[in-house]
């Protein structure tokens, strides 16, 4: 991550940069997790957020990307966003 943006690929193969919304980690799964935009919105007005699991390297770099698994690790992360709208 770097200037809070990160660079991923999309499906097809192309760099895409997000802005980093928030990175938390979860001291009860101990699982780091990212909330990204790519400041588009929708036809209502609402930006598209992304948000990942995902694990450090020892150089601290975000690595091994995972999708968002369950239910209760979905509430968290929804819970810090509306904090954050507020």
């Amino acid at each position: 991550m770097r200037n809070n943006y990160i660079t991923l690929k999309d499906k097809n193969g192309k760099k895409r940069e997000y802005r980093v919304l928030f990175d938390v980690e979860n001291t009860n799964n101990k699982l780091n997790y990212i909330v990204y935009t790519d400041d588009k919105r929708d036809d209502n007005g609402i930006v598209s957020c992304f948000a990942s699991s995902y694990v450090l390297s020892d150089k601290g770099n975000i690595t091994k990307m995972k999708a968002i698994s369950s239910d209760e690790e979905f509430k968290i992360l929804s819970n810090i966003l509306e904090s954050l709208e507020k």
